[in-house]
């Protein structure tokens, strides 16, 4: 049996619209709170009946709601190999070179690689 996994993105109505037209699930959050609860909502989807298989691979969230989630849980969901979360630029990021979501994925990518490929 193969399973095609889902791309999930929880932000702001108005700046998420744009994933679904790659074919992402999107969930709009219009503060942390609601965030919080998509996501751990969407990390708790699973496409079997016994729980094995995640719904979700990847989680996008917006840097806005990303850096206000407790540190338990993303602690929680890294221990994890599925989903993934993922912060990505938010639209009140002032530049994309200096954004949270920019220098995180860059760290990830630094470990995975050995060498920033951003800069």
């Amino acid at each position: 049996m193969t399973t095609k996994y889902k791309l999930a993105v929880v932000g702001l109505d108005s700046s998420i619209l744009i994933y679904k037209a790659i074919g992402a699930d999107t969930f709009s959050a219009s503060d942390i709170q609601e965030a919080r609860e998509n996501i751990e909502k969407i990390a708790n989807t699973y496409a079997d009946e016994e729980g094995q298989i995640p719904e979700y691979a990847v989680i996008y969230v917006e840097e806005d709601f990303y850096k206000d989630l407790p540190d338990d849980l993303i602690r929680k969901l890294n221990k994890r190999s599925l989903p993934a979360l993922i912060p990505v630029p938010s639209p009140s990021s002032s530049s994309a070179k200096d954004s949270f979501a920019v220098k995180r994925l860059s760290k990830i990518v630094e470990r995975a690689v050995g060498s920033d490929i951003f800069s």
